[in-house]
């Protein structure tokens, strides 16, 4: 997940550059690769953080029946860390989309 998520957040810097860069024509085309760019990578992010929480589920009962709430607290931890490191970088892509969006469009007459 992480690899898919960097080259979405790559590819989507690349089409919010290209958009600022290219005619009228091929704007809309290029808008539309670089929303499906960012809910991909928006969507590989909430992935990797729910597989990433999740994985401890499965021991947090041991076939004992010894409890072990401290590995749902290591794994909200690590979560929320995930979400903060990858988030930051995703949610300062998506801002660039915007205004490579706002930037490009038709100004009324």
């Amino acid at each position: 997940m992480p690899a898919l998520f960097a080259t979405s957040l790559l590819v989507a810097l690349a089409f919010a550059t290209a958009i600022s860069f290219s005619s009228p024509q091929s704007r809309r085309w290029l808008k539309w690769l670089l929303v499906l760019a960012l809910a991909v990578a928006w969507i590989a992010l909430a992935l990797a953080v729910s597989e990433l929480v999740s994985r401890p589920s499965v021991t947090l009962v041991t076939p004992g029946g010894a409890r072990q709430p401290r590995l749902f607290e290591q794994a909200a931890r690590q979560g929320l860390t995930l979400f903060l490191s990858f988030g930051a970088p995703a949610l300062l892509v998506t801002l660039l989309g915007w205004l490579s969006l706002r930037a490009t469009r038709p100004r009324p007459q």
